[in-house]
């Protein structure tokens, strides 16, 4: 259990970006509007139902928990993730999080031209495609002609690394450095000043802030862990140096890094 000092001191360390984080500021329907306005350029959107770790069941397949799961009032679901590592295939997850979408929302029977438009917001510290730009639009296009086409499934890509002055760079830049207030999202700013600057904000982030440290540590020791072995620390020994880290994922990272080796 962490002390009031303690709690508070992580609570300002804590930014949009951090995946807790995030979870209790878009409890706040109107401040998911906000920022849903500002990434897909839409000034009038309305959000009629939000909700933050959204669980999607998959009997006897991978099952989901999206970050954020919203509607518009023309009926589109809008997934929003956050993820601060680059380490797994994102754009594959996208695909997956939006397949999972459409098949438990689109009603049985339903004409496939009547199937509602489906949006996954993937926010990255990172930039995913290295090419310079703050957002990327992924489309289906015909590739013999470059025509594009329209399937419904927005595909948007935005990160906190690259900023090219616009509203949508302006909006990461906030993610990434939490602090202060902003004309351009009153809403999110004031959240995040209530969170952090008030005993009833502080008193509802003990959960998450609980659990904010114990990720900190595991990320600490997953790093401690990739150093050694890439230092030519034996996987076995490792995993008895880091009793927090899973065999599993020590064995994966040992071979992962061998494989870099030999290229």
């Amino acid at each position: 259990m962490q002390t009031s000092t303690e709690q508070q001191l992580l609570i300002q360390q804590m930014n949009v970006i951090d995946d807790m984080f995030f979870q209790k500021i878009a409890e706040d329907k109107d401040v998911c509007e906000e920022i849903l306005r500002i990434i897909l350029q839409k000034p009038k959107l309305r959000v009629i139902e939000s909700q933050t770790q959204r669980f999607l069941r998959n009997i006897g397949a991978h099952s989901v928990i999206l970050d954020l799961l919203c509607e518009d009032e023309n009926g589109a679901r809008i997934n929003v993730e956050m993820q601060k590592s680059d380490d797994d295939d994102h754009v594959r997850r996208v695909r997956f999080n939006s397949s999972n979408i459409d098949t438990t929302f689109t009603e049985k029977g339903l004409d496939y031209k009547d199937f509602p438009d489906i949006y996954v917001i993937f926010i990255s510290k990172f930039d995913m495609f290295q090419e310079n730009k703050t957002i990327y639009h992924l489309e289906t296009i015909i590739k013999e002609t470059g025509t594009s086409v329209e399937d419904g499934i927005h595909r948007i890509f935005v990160n906190c690394t690259v900023d090219d002055g616009s509203d949508i760079a302006e909006l990461m830049q906030y993610f990434k450095n939490s602090t202060g207030q902003n004309s351009k999202f009153p809403k999110l700013s004031n959240r995040v000043k209530y969170f952090k600057e008030s005993k009833e904000g502080a008193d509802a982030m003990t959960q998450i802030v609980e659990e904010y440290a114990s990720k900190k540590v595991l990320e600490r020791d997953k790093e401690t862990a990739k150093s050694l072995l890439q230092n030519g620390v034996p996987a076995d020994v490792v995993i008895k140096s880091i009793p927090t880290i899973s065999i599993e994922f020590i064995e994966k990272l040992h071979r992962q890094l061998a494989t870099v080796e030999k290229q």
